[in-house]
């Protein structure tokens, strides 16, 4: 099945991880106007080389004053896939309010 996403202003956090790229990637080849979010600067420059039309943003979804900041300047966006995450080495039973937030 293909879809469409032609002039579509597309957000996607984490976008330079294995998943995120990939989400980077099918996007952008279905027409979308990909923006690329990571804190990784290096990643989102070698994104570039692949996808030059993307346009990247460094950021910390983490701190909530630059993701609201990001947005604010984006302007109203089609879709949204927040991808970012991180790896906390602790049981899912044990995770502290503070690690579950991060």
């Amino acid at each position: 099945m293909t879809f469409s996403f032609q002039g579509k202003k597309t957000l996607i956090t984490g976008a330079c991880g294995g998943l995120g790229s990939g989400l980077v990637k099918g996007f952008h080849e279905n027409g979308a106007i990909v923006y690329a979010l990571d804190v990784d600067e290096k990643g989102l420059e070698e994104l570039t080389v692949k996808f030059p039309e993307i346009k990247t943003i460094v950021a910390d979804v983490s701190k909530w004053d630059e993701v609201k900041k990001t947005v604010e300047q984006l302007g109203p966006l089609d879709h949204l896939v927040n991808n970012v995450g991180v790896f906390v080495p602790t049981s899912n039973l044990n995770v502290s309010e503070d690690e579950y937030d991060k």
